[in-house]
C-alpha cells in the first residue's frame, strides 16, 4: 500500500494510482534546510495529501525531481 487518506480512507495502491487519482496542487521546498521537498496533492474528499520528492539542485532556483 503506497498512502492511504485519513479522512476518507481511500487507498491508493502504488504511486501511479495515488499521482492519477489526486490533484496537483504544490511544491513546499524545505531547502537548504534539508534534502527533500514534499509535493501536496488532494484526495478526492478534498483532504490534502504529501509525498517526498529529492531536491535536483542546490541552486536558488531548486526543481523537484517529479516522477
Amino acid at each position: 500500500m503506497y498512502k492511504v487518506c485519513k479522512k476518507c480512507g481511500q487507498k491508493f495502491e502504488t504511486e501511479d494510482i495515488f499521482l492519477a487519482k489526486t490533484k496537483f496542487v504544490g511544491v513546499q521546498s524545505f531547502a537548504p534546510y534539508n534534502l527533500l521537498s514534499l509535493e501536496l496533492r488532494d484526495c478526492s474528499c478534498n483532504t490534502t495529501l504529501a509525498r517526498r520528492l529529492p531536491i535536483l539542485n542546490n541552486n536558488k532556483n531548486l526543481k523537484p525531481l517529479l516522477v
